[in-house]
């Protein structure tokens, strides 16, 4: 009987190895959940990221397929975005895969993920040479790039492309290079961006502490 009663004592748990369990627990769950945090962040950033490019691609095609401008409308306000394309017999931007409407109903939209915004915070230089003075790419205009290109569109940003699928200014002249910078509102170094150069093909960079890389 003695016996018995000792094996079920040696079977037994102490509260003392309870808390040292869980203190095991709690230490390693310390070092877990910030990497987490911080791989779910760069999903979702360069989810992001990635989401411009395929806009900016699709606003090449579009001006091509139309033979008009289109572009990449950033709403810098909402951290929204879509694809424009110029509409020539009405004269007015339209939302690809919007209504037909002039002026346009202004549907559908992209938003960014949860925690990401349109910037660049602290950073001072872009990725590549010829972004190097860092700026969010120029302020849509309520007309097409040229001789009438309208007036301002306050807290836009916008990438238009002529119907050969070169970025251009408000002047429809080609310009070297234009970018969209997203980065996480709780960081203001931890940034992509979205390059357009002069030929037109978008390239994603990535900031990394120190300096841009490719994405």
């Amino acid at each position: 009987m003695r016996q018995k009663v000792t094996d079920k004592r040696q079977r037994g748990v102490s509260m003392i190895e309870i808390l040292v369990g869980v203190a095991i627990l709690m230490t390693l769950l310390g070092f877990a959940v910030p990497s987490v945090t911080t791989v779910m962040r760069t999903y979702r950033i360069s989810g992001d990221a990635r989401s411009i490019s395929v806009a900016l691609n699709m606003a090449r095609m579009r001006a091509g397929a139309d033979y008009s401008h289109a572009r990449a409308y950033i709403n810098l306000s909402t951290n929204t975005f879509r694809v424009e394309v110029w509409n020539k017999v009405g004269g007015c931007w339209q939302t690809d895969g919007g209504s037909n409407d002039c002026p346009q109903t202004t549907s559908p939209v992209t938003s960014l993920g949860q925690g990401d915004i349109f910037g660049f915070g602290t950073l001072t230089a872009g990725p590549t040479a010829v972004t190097a003075a860092i700026a969010q790419a120029p302020i849509c205009k309520t007309g097409v790039a040229g001789a009438a290109p309208g007036a301002n569109i306050a807290n836009t940003a916008c990438i238009e492309f002529n119907s050969r699928g070169y970025p251009v200014d408000s002047t429809n002249t080609l310009v070297a290079s234009d970018a969209i910078y997203i980065r996480n509102s709780n960081s203001q170094t931890f940034c992509f961006a979205v390059a357009v150069p002069i030929a037109g093909q978008p390239a994603t960079y990535s900031y990394n502490g120190a300096a841009w890389a490719v994405f």
